[in-house]
């Protein structure tokens, strides 16, 4: 066999042998942008009992100190507070007694910003800002009984329910 018939041999049998057989797949990478945000918990502040004839019409009585606690902050940098609720009857620094079963008369529910000051917090209030450091944050209030001026104090349970909305940036 000439060489010429050896290379032609080789080249048809290297030709009819079977090709490996070739794969392909698609790797796909997903994920999520979300806007920054908190968990802000749900808070709630107890007053201690007082008697009627201890609160003095026309100022706040029994000041005790709360929070509103965020956890969970992830990409935020501030939160920015709002209050809505149910004004006290003629006084919209205040929040109504809305105690639905034997509720105090006379007597609505003072709330105010930080540890100190009178600035009070009040159906409406928006744009208060919370700094955020890391994950968590905290903004300190606190709340109160208020006797209203010429008023019957009566005796009775103490409620607000305030809707707090933060908005993060």
């Amino acid at each position: 066999m000439t060489q010429f018939n050896r290379i032609t041999l080789c080249t048809a049998l290297l030709a009819a042998a079977p090709l490996a057989l070739a794969d392909t797949a698609t790797l796909t990478i997903s994920g999520s942008v979300l806007p920054g945000t908190c968990t802000l918990t749900d808070a709630r502040i107890d007053l201690d009992p007082v008697k009627a004839s201890d609160l003095t019409p026309g100022s706040d009585s029994q000041i005790k100190l709360g929070a509103l606690e965020f956890t969970g902050c992830v990409g935020v940098a501030k939160a920015m507070l709002s209050f809505a609720g149910t004004a006290a009857d003629g006084d919209a620094n205040r929040w109504k007694n809305t105690e639905a079963t034997d509720p105090a008369s006379g007597v609505s529910i003072s709330l105010l910003a930080g540890t100190t000051g009178n600035t009070y917090l009040k159906d409406g209030d928006s744009g208060i800002d919370v700094a955020v450091t890391g994950a968590t944050a905290s903004y300190p209030l606190r709340a109160g009984y208020f006797a209203s001026p010429g008023a019957v104090i009566g005796a009775g349970e103490v409620r607000a329910d305030i809707t707090v909305t933060a908005d993060y940036e």
